[in-house]
């Protein structure tokens, strides 16, 4: 029951404040700023997306990336750092919208490209992905499939594998693809 009344709440926040988009088809490779949101379950999880990270910030993109943990608390391998932030259940306000300084500067950006590389639906995840005023939004969770701008079905790939889709299917949508 309280659960309820907590997802009514952040959805008619959600849905009162949501940004004035107008979604703008960018390649990866066109792509200067990269949002990337993901849900860092262990430490693995962590090192897979810190090197997808660190490739696209070494191509000389402005790249921010923001991780959520599930927990109580962020584990200690999860370093933040200038364009590297994570939030975990305690930066959540009562009705699970993130409560952080990094998470508002995130959402004040306009991003080239935001991708999500989550797996799971995650309601702090959501609630970044409608505030956002990214020109163009990628994710593969089908509960999230309206806030995408493109929706790739690829749950069942690893991070790599689902980062060269987005750029294959971004190239051959935004016709660069020769």
């Amino acid at each position: 029951m309280f659960q309820k009344i907590k997802d009514y709440f952040l959805n008619k926040y959600l849905s009162d404040n949501k940004p004035d988009r107008k979604p703008k088809l960018v390649s990866l490779t066109q792509a200067r700023s990269i949002g990337i949101l993901c849900e860092i379950t262990n430490e693995d999880s962590y090192k897979s997306i810190f090197h997808i990270f660190t490739r696209l910030q070494e191509s000389g993109r402005n790249v921010k990336l923001i991780g959520y943990v599930n927990d109580k608390f962020v584990p200690f391998y999860c370093l933040p750092q200038l364009t590297a932030d994570y939030f975990c259940n305690k930066h959540l306000n009562w009705f699970g919208l993130p409560n952080m300084v990094q998470i508002q500067d995130f959402l004040k950006v306009d991003y080239d490209m935001v991708i999500d590389f989550n797996y799971r639906y995650n309601a702090p995840v959501r609630a970044i992905l409608s505030l956002t005023h990214a020109q163009f939004i990628v994710g593969r969770m089908p509960d999230c499939g309206n806030l995408y701008d493109l929706y790739l079905d690829c749950l069942d790939c690893d991070n790599l594998k689902y980062l060269e889709a987005v750029h294959k299917y971004t190239q051959k949508l935004s016709g660069n693809d020769r």
